[in-house]
């Protein structure tokens, strides 16, 4: 009996084995963004060299968008089916007519994962978010907001900066009003393989925007 035992945790031991090799085999040996001009947004190019991770984040500078730019793969076994979906994450944040606060720890809104269009097998341009993805924000009551804002600052190491922000929230054409916007605070790209009939993600390349200037 304890040989059968031993006999059939060899087997699961080796169909798992069997089961991850086919991933592992097509893992990718690099990620670029390729750098892109565009009528409304424009990115300055990225690339990630060597066996890309399962999630990664990729903080971008003020002016760069990856919107409409080519993604790029380079897998380490060529002739595999590939596709790249992104979805976009929104946040709230605080403008004081230049300083503000990003509440990218709060509510977020999340769209559909959308498929990005494939140039070749291995080249996939980034769709560009619409009006509705770009302004999309769950509703919040103005108890919530101020509550965010505190626990923002006390998690920056200055609580008693909510005491500066909150009161003036909202105030009509003030001189030193705070307005509430909405933007997208993150840009997710999942890459995804072919095997044995499913899609498989292969890696997540968070993009993080600037939400202020």
């Amino acid at each position: 009996m304890q040989g059968i035992t031993s006999m059939r945790r060899a087997v699961v031991l080796l169909w798992l084995l069997l089961l991850c090799a086919p991933l592992q085999a097509q893992a990718l040996s690099g990620i670029r963004v390729l750098p892109h001009v565009g009528t409304e947004y424009s990115f300055t190019g990225w690339t990630h060299e060597g066996e890309a991770p399962a999630s990664l984040e990729v903080p971008l500078d003020l002016g760069d968008e990856v919107y409409g730019a080519t993604l790029q793969l380079q897998p380490a076994v060529a002739g595999e089916h590939w596709r790249v979906r992104v979805q976009y994450e929104t946040s709230l944040g605080l403008s004081a007519e230049g300083p503000h606060l990003d509440l990218t720890d709060w509510k977020h809104c999340r769209s559909d994962w959308q498929t990005a269009t494939a140039l070749d097998a291995v080249s996939f341009v980034l769709p560009t978010p619409s009006a509705q993805q770009h302004a999309c924000f769950p509703d919040y009551t103005r108890a919530e907001l101020d509550a965010a804002v505190r626990a923002h600052t006390a998690a920056q190491g200055d609580a008693a900066q909510a005491d500066a922000w909150i009161p003036r929230i909202g105030q009509g054409d003030a001189l030193g009003t705070v307005l509430p916007f909405v933007a997208i605070s993150a840009v997710r790209v999942r890459v995804e393989v072919l095997r044995q009939g499913s899609w498989v993600v292969v890696s997540t390349v968070t993009f993080l925007p600037p939400m202020g200037c």
